[in-house]
């Protein structure tokens, strides 16, 4: 662990990508937490209301959230694990994004607007991420 960060530190790029990761998780974490302690945030359409506010899907994003947070500080030189979960971070990302529009959109509820635009920027550092991988 110790050579690692010290790989890490040597390196500005390295460490600029080391703590968009760190954020990301910490982002992802942040809204699973949110949505398990809120089991009525989403509620349009109303027949999708239960399936949009599963508890299995909410422990799904924090576990991502997590094993990224944990890969990233324990330093996995993996790929295919990484990548995994930064696509799982972008499909999260992306579709929180799109269900907090359609809230806006159809139900008028305009406060979704700004979550939209958070999401939007947590996927672009996905991407970012994604992309220097």
């Amino acid at each position: 662990m110790k050579e690692n960060y010290q790989k890490i530190r040597s390196d500005p790029f390295k460490l600029v990508l080391a703590v968009l990761q760190t954020l990301i998780s910490i982002w992802i974490t942040g809204i699973g937490l949110f949505l398990f302690n809120n089991q009525h945030y989403f509620f349009w359409p109303p027949d999708w209301s239960n399936i949009e506010n599963d508890l299995r899907i909410d422990t799904f994003i924090v576990l991502v959230g997590l094993v990224l947070f944990l890969c990233t500080i324990f330093g996995v030189k993996n790929r295919k694990v990484i990548a995994t979960l930064l696509v799982c971070c972008g499909a999260i990302s992306l579709s929180m994004a799109t269900l907090s529009l359609l809230h806006v959109i159809m139900s008028s509820y305009w406060v979704m607007g700004l979550n939209v635009i958070g999401e939007l920027i947590l996927f672009s550092l996905v991407l970012l991420v994604a992309h220097y991988l």
